[in-house]
């Protein structure tokens, strides 16, 4: 008896210091909660802030982060957490293509601004259709009669092809210019995978599905190495040949073989900055306090303002018909709709489009009468089979209602990104676009032979063999059998659609497919796009077949609401730790994120899967 006694005194003191520890840890997050919400409330109402910077000068454009198709949240939200981090750099900061480029559509007209600088050691890049796609925005602003002048210490290939544009680069002193070329890699994970007794099971088709690979191998195999080196190798020269017109040099003398280039720094003693000077690269090699000489010379003194700090029209990037106002209530409007990421069921997130998301949005669009053409903006590797075949679906539904539907893809629309394209009235892709990889896999991991390492297995009855799945048991035979000619449905469904929407034969589809990724130009030449172009040319053709001359845009509404913005990316507001920095710089991190992200979302019911892995993340 004294013993129970003695040992309910120990539980209730331990569930004592577990209901402290509890109660600490939530006032702890309570009060940081509380403390991010006044600073916010602060800076909103700071007079210093960001709502009364002059909006004349030099427009500069200091990007951080990365460039993508769509943001979830306004821009200001952005502006408040980089005053929360004390201004400091925010590599993973997202900018939104769209929106930026309005504002240096809007500061080519504008008579405040005189130039632009070009500030780009902070910016992480971009796809290269998303950076051609700002360059012609740049390109329109230099033809108004309006200097550019690029700065930097070191340019990256995505930096240098926004700098290229320049009318001036200026290289700081001991600075370089690295244009070596464009490679992709991929982590493998099959001797974990053996080392953590994980059995994998893989059900494919397609010659050139690489997705799976590094499940079942630790190197890209031949095929795959195949396929990669010929798009990796086109979309090189087409970078070259863009900055070389750029710069009206010779590709060769911007980024000669090797050899050359080796032998052309020797001659100069291995001085990078003046190796780059010497080749046309840069225009000038110069101190920091040098640079901002020539640029106050340049511009006549006058102020510098932030593309972050230069607002927009509300009316060049309005979303509802609350901001249109009521007096454009009867304008005829052109949706638009962001495929963004891997696709899988639920709802839209970093990274991942939502089919639940997307479908409501189409849906909504479908209800307004003033809707007349939908632009669909796809830039994904795919996912899964079921969300892409939902979103499809609705896209037939629009098309019923007679409302043309136009894709526009941006960096990649591969798998299931190609799946939903076939529904469309027309496809424009852009040159550098990787598309295609029709091919479909599905992947099954299961754990017995892990669970059986530290002693724990699984037994029981079942009716049937099929009736027994589950990730604690080997699959059955009939199993195996029975998932595979699942596989097996998809993909003649999948050469179907692509057959029915392009007006060629099953057989003609297949010998591209298999998995093959290919170039917009490729994919062009094959059958598989309409129109070279980018999202300007399909609002145009959208327009065209509406039969519409006087539009608006309807884009989709940003989250503005601060409590659900601090419950759904709280990291966005606090400051970024060592860890991350130094992950995000890792030269696969983007890769990871999709392993990630992938696997966070093998939700397809079916587990059948369209998806390209392999389609990202080149530097």
């Amino acid at each position: 008896m004294y013993f129970w006694r003695s040992m309910g005194k120990i539980l209730k003191g331990i569930w004592k210091i577990l209901n402290i520890t509890r109660e600490v840890i939530l006032n702890l997050i309570f009060i940081i909660l509380i403390l991010s919400v006044v600073s916010i409330i602060g800076l909103v109402s700071d007079p210093d802030g960001i709502n009364n910077t002059p909006q004349s000068g030099v427009l500069v454009l200091d990007l951080e982060g990365v460039i993508v198709d769509s943001t979830p949240y306004k821009q200001d939200f952005y502006k408040l957490s980089k005053k929360m981090n004390n201004n400091k750099p925010d590599l993973k900061l997202q900018n939104s293509l769209f929106e930026l480029t309005q504002k240096i559509d809007q500061a080519t007209n504008d008579p405040n601004i005189t130039g632009m600088i070009l500030k780009l050691d902070n910016f992480v890049g971009g796809d290269l259709p998303n950076l051609q796609y700002v360059t012609e925005y740049l390109k329109k602003f230099k033809n108004a009669g309006k200097p550019i002048y690029a700065v930097g210490s070191n340019f990256d290939q995505k930096q240098y092809y926004l700098a290229s544009i320049a009318d001036k680069i200026y290289l700081i002193n001991q600075g370089s210019v690295s244009l070596y070329g464009f490679a992709t890699n991929n982590f493998y994970f099959k001797s974990l995978l053996d080392n953590l007794k994980v059995n994998t099971h893989v059900f494919r088709v397609g010659t050139y599905k690489s997705a799976v690979e590094p499940f079942l191998r630790d190197d890209m195999s031949p095929a795959a190495k195949e396929n990669t080196t010929r798009w990796l190798s086109t979309m090189w020269r087409n970078y070259l040949n863009d900055i070389a017109q750029n710069r009206d040099e010779e590709a060769d003398n911007l980024s000669p073989a090797p050899n050359i280039m080796l032998s052309r720094l020797k001659a100069v003693s291995g001085n990078i900055s003046e190796y780059a000077l010497e080749n046309g690269i840069v225009d000038n090699v110069v101190s920091s306090h040098q640079a901002d000489q020539l640029l106050n010379k340049a511009f006549d003194a006058a102020p510098e303002l932030s593309i972050y700090d230069y607002r927009l029209n509300p009316t060049k990037m309005s979303s509802s018909a609350e901001q249109r106002g009521e007096m454009d209530m009867a304008t005829p409007l052109i949706g638009v709709v962001f495929i963004d990421g891997t696709i899988a069921t639920g709802q839209s997130a970093n990274n991942v489009a939502g089919s639940d998301s997307i479908v409501k949005q189409l849906q909504e669009l479908g209800k307004n009468k003033n809707i007349r053409a939908v632009v669909l903006r796809i830039n994904s590797p795919g996912g899964g089979v079921y969300a892409s075949e939902a979103i499809r679906s609705e896209i037939a539904a629009l098309r019923q209602q007679d409302i043309p539907v136009v894709v526009s893809m941006g960096g990649m629309a591969a798998s299931g990104g190609y799946w939903i394209a076939t529904q469309s009235d027309y496809i424009i892709a852009n040159p550098n676009t990787l598309t295609g990889s029709i091919g479909i896999f599905g992947i099954i991991p299961t754990f017995e032979n892990t669970l059986a390492q530290v002693g724990i297995y699984t037994d029981g009855v079942a009716t049937s063999p099929l009736a027994s799945m589950n990730i604690a048991q080997n699959l059955s035979p009939e199993a195996n059998d029975l998932i595979q000619m699942n596989i097996e449905y998809g993909y003649d469904n999948f050469i179907s659609l692509v057959a029915e929407s392009r007006n060629m034969t099953y057989e003609d589809v297949d010998k591209i497919a298999q998995g093959q990724v290919w170039l917009g130009e490729e994919a062009k030449e094959l059958g598989l796009v309409d129109e070279l172009g980018d999202f300007d040319d399909a609002v145009t053709k959208a327009a065209s077949l509406a039969g519409l001359s006087d539009y608006q845009l309807d884009w989709p509404k940003k989250e503005s609401d601060l409590f659900a913005i601090l419950f759904s990316d709280y990291s966005a507001i606090l400051p970024k730790s060592l860890a991350q920095l130094i992950y995000n710089q890792l030269p696969i991190s983007n890769q990871l994120q999709q392993h990630i992200a992938f696997w966070d979302n093998l939700s397809d019911p079916q587990n059948r899967y369209i998806y390209c892995l392999n389609c990202s993340d080149i530097k």
